[in-house]
């Protein structure tokens, strides 16, 4: 940054000091110096010492303002060759002035304006120090103030930058919510509530309840590694995925096998999903479903609960894997929870997982009050158990069977 300095009318940009206070600096001076010469010399003459320094003081701050428009976008050694080659000539035409005037002013036998090599010789040599020290404040002050515009500019670029992120998550987590059903689909004797809680603005969980015939509905819920933006797109491409597949594939098995078909050539080395996906027919009450992965399945029957361990492989790591159908009777009265690992994992502040019986006993406690109630008690008993830091997306599918 160019080094600016002001003349003596500012002279606090330039030593750090207003007009007066370096004035006051330089009446310390001179009793400094005058205590010195009385040590040294045992001759007091502080008339003639105040002079001299108020006069040389100021013709330093004068040179030094002279010599800053010659070093403006000068980087060193230069800058220091321009102030000197300014500082030395001028510094050596105050002293002459400073000694003549105080001859003049002390011995007023003394006529115009005459050489004293002795004071000039002092004059200089203490102008060059202190024209030195101020200088090299002067630019500590401006490279300081430099650094601190420079740091400024940073943190208001910090802050656009953050909020542009901000709004890209907020416009992303809009999309998200709008991807994921509104209105869940409904059929006797089946009553089915959802429920979604990300970790982030936007995450990785994905739900879906899909009418595929008069007679059955699809039920899909999904965990997509990561967080953030990335396992968004990925749970986007998803969700595009087995809205398209669905309906054309009766097996929950088939349709996993194609799933992973599309994602294994898709996906992002280290990335892979979870998956439980099963289909619910009316008139038989059969589910017939498949588990990629996923968190385990929980069907709450009379005082007893049943957690359905069947299941294969994640999705989109290994392209050779296998999967299958599986069928479990439901009945009058069962409850059947579907959840993602942000709700069984969730911890509290003793590393304690919230686990499946948690999620049975909360289910069980409002079991005969309504599908809705049920994911609603749910979802507060584990936001309670772990004060609200969920560390992974929660998301929830409860149907129950009239």
């Amino acid at each position: 940054m160019p080094l600016k300095l002001r003349p003596l009318a500012e002279l606090k940009s330039l030593v750090g000091f207003g007009v007066w206070q370096f004035q006051l600096m330089l009446l310390g001076i001179a009793v400094a110096v005058s205590g010195l010469f009385w040590l040294l010399q045992g001759t007091l003459n502080p008339t003639g010492v105040f002079l001299f320094t108020f006069i040389i003081g100021n013709s330093i701050t004068l040179a030094v303002s002279v010599a800053a428009p010659l070093l403006v976008n000068r980087k060193a050694p230069w800058d220091w060759l321009v102030y000197l080659s300014v500082l030395i000539p001028v510094s050596a035409l105050a002293s002459w002035f400073a000694s003549s005037a105080t001859h003049i002013i002390l011995d007023r036998g003394r006529q115009g304006l005459q050489f004293d090599w002795g004071d000039i010789r002092i004059g200089t040599f203490i102008s060059l120090i202190t024209g030195t020290a101020i200088y090299s404040s002067a630019k500590a002050r401006a490279g300081l103030l430099g650094r601190n515009l420079e740091l400024e500019r940073q943190i208001t670029l910090g802050q656009i930058t953050l909020e542009a992120h901000e709004a890209e998550l907020k416009t992303a987590h809009e999309i998200q919510a709008h991807l994921l059903p509104h209105e869940i689909p409904q059929l006797k004797p089946f009553q089915i509530a959802c429920a979604w809680e990300p970790v982030r603005s936007v995450g990785g969980d994905y739900f879906d309840v899909l009418t595929l015939a008069p007679n059955q509905l699809g039920l899909c819920i999904a965990d997509v590694s990561g967080k953030g933006i990335t396992a968004a797109l990925l749970m986007t491409n998803l969700q595009a995925a087995v809205r398209a597949f669905a309906p054309g594939i009766s097996s929950p098995g088939a349709l996993c096998a194609k799933l992973n078909e599309v994602l294994c050539g898709s996906i992002a080395p280290g990335k892979f999903v979870t998956l439980f996906y099963g289909v619910l027919t009316t008139d038989t009450l059969m589910l017939r479903f498949e588990n990629a992965g996923h968190t385990q399945p929980i069907v709450l029957r009379g005082d007893g609960a049943t957690i359905l361990t069947e299941g294969s492989m994640i999705l989109g790591m290994f392209r050779e894997a296998k999967y299958a159908d599986h069928e479990f009777q439901l009945r009058s009265g069962d409850c059947l929870v579907l959840a993602t690992d942000g709700v069984t994992e969730a911890a509290n502040e003793r590393d304690e997982e919230f686990g499946y019986e948690r999620v049975i006993a909360a289910a069980r406690a409002v079991r005969g009050q309504g599908v809705q109630t049920i994911r609603t008690r749910i979802l507060e008993d584990v936001t309670r158990f772990c004060q609200g830091n969920f560390h992974d997306d929660a998301s929830l599918i409860v149907v129950t069977v009239e």
